[in-house]
């Protein structure tokens, strides 16, 4: 067998001549693959597929060329084909893409595991050193506290400062020299200059390290970043130490002086400055410190904000014209265009194993039995054909394309997800030079004259019928796990959650489910997410009292007036699948509720039956107050007139999922004119009509994939346990239709629709742009960061009542018409012209893109102006001349050493007393009383010089 690492050789099934039949000799096969491997690929040596009898005479002369070759011995199993590419993998459509898979014969494990675009500190080794680095830091803070401790009690110090005259002018210059050198760390400031290039080269290497870790596609994105938040974190350290110094002289002290000359503050009785030194010294030494973090997020910040704008990526709330459909956001430059011919072959494929099944088991989601499915039966439907197979589930197949072959390389990739395996794959074209007789393609035809599409070699993961690039599996994983993970430990925390809350027992249903898991997670990201929930739940007061307010007035205003509450509303939710509609929608559907609205539900992810298709296509979308299903007339509000209702899914879902973007462009303008019609006979009839188009990236999708494959698997084990807790083993005192909710919340059409993400993003996209206006606008809400989504989207909101209000205002001479598109003087725009026009970028990209490039030239700029070029990085040892010494000489380099003459002149300026002037009137007795002690302190400091002088010579 294969050792660990290896790949799997593809083994003949004719043994040779010197072994028996129907045996294979599996050392020398291994010995041979293993030779063959770690030798220099230049043109494919032989193919596994061993040639008939008949075809000896016309394989001689295969042989005789083969055994010329010095280290190519002959050999029954032969390695597993990879093509070979003479110039490397080219790139194409002008894509920056990586390629992961590079020319090799490993073949049945990834040549690396998956890891997240966005992830940092991927490597055990660099997440360590982060955290020694931050302890470092943490040291040098207490070292300078504890210097500062010592210095403050200096007696060699401490005294002259008592003896200074808080009243004079000069003394605020001496106070502060002495905070300042408290908050440097007193006698141990030497110590933190010293470690300082140590300190530093700890963050450089850090930040190179989080650069070379980066995905390919983000590294000059990484490390400017990297870049900019440690000058940030420089720059932040001279504001605060520049804010401290000048509060301290300027304000602090001034004051001080001010109360002392005033009899305000009693001196030396009650108060003395020296309290203040050392407070001033303390926030000296601890403001850089804490300022440090912000600088650094400051940084990052910036730097994310500026290449977000400078390369038109979407905004959390935006128009439709202003959507980039060729942004990062949906076009990732690491990943394989959709449109290239092994991806779209990676999807049949992927739609071939979503249909293997090992076994009769439904596993719980059907009834009944499965009819067993074996991997090679569905692949072969597809046109693949096996031609090999290893240890580990390895097997190898083949696929005629485009007069060449396609060589498929499929293993599963375990553990389960859910009960079902993932299969890693990897396709690629066969390109390579051969000499042997009978190919994959039973063709010599070079590559040359074969027009491909996309890369050579494509790698990914195949998960319910979806493919999946390393990138987005690694999101859906890293999602499940981390879910799986707080769902064990808020189990292991029940006892004390229920002791502390009175709240026990298992959840059942998602809400209970998503509060449950709360408790599981790590303190920080609780903390955060209480936080960002406390502050959504304000905006939603906040909008429900002011459509509150709304009503009031209206009700004090009668009929006479215009009407500024809406009639009703409807809250139209349509995107992409898995975009997060209901969870960042149903904010306004909350304020709307807790105004007083009573709202329904309508969910139009069906296409139509053959009676509504006799009907006008907008008749069966229904409006506030003429439902047949559902009885709105009665509402909480007195009058029963502000009626709410939420479309999940509508008119845009019919041409993504029912066929009607293959109309003809005449038949889709009559939808268009349709739909633009009902608008406008909203605004009519007092009804605001709220259009959402929800858009994200795949990587937030796969996230919303891995979190409910792991809500379906814990209500399957919630299940296990609720039927443990039923009292007296009866059937109906547990119901379990919460937990049903929670495993249907997810199902095959979701992966489906993620193999389609650029197809449907496009028709949405198309159909939004021909059904906008300025007069009520889409609000296309992206929703891959959530939380800043929501807020936008809740200040769209409020903008879209503030117009609902002045709509009968609009042709006032201080307000002006807005225009307004008919779309009766305009053609249908299709995908294609679409998708040809150039997305340029919209003016808040602009303005966003230049202020944040002005910032980060303005903290580059502080950083080069503070900070002392000439210096040298790393300090090295100082040399004595010991002879000169000894003779009494004086030697150069130890005299014209600049860092210890500056240490002897901090020295003597330590030790320096400082000068006192006493007024002649009332200050007489005072001075007369201190020179003594003036005296005193003098010639003990004189004796201690002398002394280290004679140690020192």
């Amino acid at each position: 067998m294969a050792e660990p690492g290896e790949s799997t050789p593809l083994l003949s099934t004719k043994p040779s001549s010197g072994t028996p039949s129907g045996s294979l000799d599996r050392k020398n096969a291994m010995v041979s693959f293993r030779r063959k491997s770690i030798k220099k690929l230049t043109i494919r040596q032989m193919s596994s597929l061993i040639p008939d009898d008949k075809d000896d005479e016309d394989t001689t002369t295969t042989t005789a060329l083969v055994q010329q070759m010095e280290y190519l011995p002959t050999a029954n199993p032969i390695e597993g084909l990879a093509p070979l590419f003479p110039n490397g993998i080219e790139s194409y459509d002008g894509r920056e893409y990586v390629p992961y898979r590079e020319p090799s014969l490993v073949k049945s494990v990834p040549t690396f595991p998956p890891y997240t675009r966005m992830a940092r500190h991927r490597s055990f080794y660099l997440w360590w050193t982060n955290e020694f680095r931050h302890w470092w830091k943490s040291s040098r803070l207490l070292v300078r506290l504890g210097g500062l401790y010592v210095y403050s009690f200096d007696p060699t110090i401490a005294p002259n400062i008592l003896l200074l005259d808080p009243e004079r002018r000069k003394t605020i210059k001496k106070l502060f020299k002495f905070a300042k050198k408290l908050g440097q760390g007193g006698q141990l400031r030497v110590f933190v200059k010293t470690v300082k290039p140590f300190t530093r080269s700890m963050r450089l290497l850090v930040g190179g390290w989080r650069w070379f870790e980066a995905a390919p596609c983000r590294r000059i994105e990484v490390g400017v970043e990297e870049t900019m938040a440690f000058i940030g974190n420089r720059v932040s350290r001279f504001v605060a130490r520049g804010g401290t110094d000048l509060l301290g002289l300027e304000i602090i002290l001034p004051l001080q002086r001010f109360l002392f000359r005033g009899d305000y503050l009693p001196y030396p009785e009650a108060y003395h400055p020296i309290a203040l030194c050392v407070c001033l010294g303390i926030l000296r030494a601890v403001s850089p410190f804490a300022a440090s973090f912000q600088g650094s997020r400051v940084g990052r910040v910036l730097t994310r904000r500026f290449f977000s704008s400078a390369k038109n990526r979407w905004l959390p709330v935006q128009r439709i014209g202003d959507l980039n459909l060729l942004s990062d956001d949906c076009q990732e430059k690491d990943e394989a265009n959709q449109t290239a011919d092994l991806v779209i072959i990676a999807r049949r494929v992927a739609t071939a194993l979503g249909k293997v099944q090992t076994s009769g088991d439904s596993n719980g989601d059907d009834d009944g039995e499965k009819e067993v499915v074996r991997q090679y039966e569905a692949l072969k439907d597809e046109g693949f054909a096996q031609c090999g197979a290893g240890s580990g589930g390895y097997a190898v197949y083949q696929f005629r394309f485009k007069s060449t072959t396609i060589l498929l390389h499929v293993t599963p990739y375990g553990p389960s997800i859910t009960d079902v395996m993932p299969f890693y794959l990897v396709l690629e074209f066969e390109t390579s030079v051969d000499i042997r007789e009978q190919m994959w393609a039973n063709s010599l035809a070079p590559i040359s004259s074969i027009q491909l599409q996309g890369p050579q070699v494509l790698e990914g993961y195949a998960y319910q019928g979806a493919f999946f690039s390393p990138h987005h599996f690694a999101e859906l994983k890293t999602m499940y796990d981390k879910q799986l993970l707080a769902y064990e430990a808020a189990c292991k925390k029940l006892p004390i959650v229920a002791k502390n809350t009175r709240r026990g027992g298992p959840p059942r249903d998602l809400p209970t489910l998503k509060s449950f898991l709360e408790a599981g997670k790590r303190s920080r990201k609780r903390k955060q997410n209480i936080r960002e929930f406390n502050e959504l739940q304000k905006v939603v007061r906040s909008v429900a009292k002011e459509i509150l307010a709304l009503m009031k007035k209206e009700k004090k205003m009668g009929d006479g007036g215009n009407r500024l509450a809406p009639k009703g509303v409807i809250l139209y939710f349509e995107g992409l699948d898995c975009s997060g509609k209901s969870s960042t929608g149903g904010l306004v559907q909350a304020a709307l509720e807790e105004s007083g609205y009573e709202v329904g539900m309508r969910q139009y992810n069906r296409p139509p039956t053959a009676e509504q298709r006799m009907r006008p296509w907008m008749d069966r979308f229904d409006v506030p107050g003429s439902s047949s299903f559902l009885d709105l007339s009665q509402t909480q509000d007195e009058d029963g007139e502000h009626i709410g209702l939420v479309w999940d899914r509508g008119p845009a879902g019919d041409f993504v999922y029912g066929n009607l973007h293959e109309l003809s462009p005449e038949d889709k303008k009559k939808r268009y004119d349709d739909f633009i019609a009902f608008d406008k006979e909203c605004r009519e009839k007092d009804i605001l009509f709220l259009k959402l188009f929800f858009v994200t990236n795949r990587d937030s999708i796969a996230k919303t994939l891995g979190k409910r494959l792991a809500q379906k698997k814990m209500a399957r084990d919630l299940t296990t346990w609720l039927q443990a807790c039923r009292s007296r083993g009866e059937v109906d005192d547990v119901s379990f239709e919460g937990l049903e909710a929670i495993s249907a919340h997810i199902d095959p059409t979701d992966f489906i629709a993620f193999n389609q993400y650029e197809r449907n993003l496009r028709i949405f996209s198309n159909f939004v742009m021909n059904t906008d206006s300025d007069e009520n606008p889409w609000v296309v809400v992206n929703t891959g960061d959530r939380y800043a989504a929501r807020k936008a989207l809740m200040s769209s909101f409020r903008d879209h009542l503030k117009e609902f209000q002045s709509r009968g205002q609009r042709c006032s001479p201080c307000l002006g018409n807005k225009p307004s598109v008919s779309s009766a003087k305009t053609e249908a725009i299709g995908v294609d012209e679409m998708m040809k026009k150039k997305f340029k970028s919209s003016w808040r990209h602009s303005v966003i893109a230049w202020i944040t490039l002005l910032a980060l030239l303005v903290l580059a700029g502080t950083y080069g102006e503070n900070t002392n070029w000439d210096r040298a990085w790393i300090v090295g040892p100082t040399k004595y001349n010991i002879s000169a010494l000894l003779e009494g000489g004086n030697d150069d380099e130890v005299a014209n050493y600049k860092p210890v003459v500056d240490d002897v002149k901090m020295a003597k300026a330590d030790k320096e007393l400082p000068t006192i002037d006493v007024d002649d009137g009332s200050g007489k007795e005072a001075k007369a009383a201190k020179e003594p002690q003036l005296k005193k302190g003098a010639d003990a400091a004189d004796e201690e010089s002398d002394k280290k002088g004679k140690a020192g010579k």
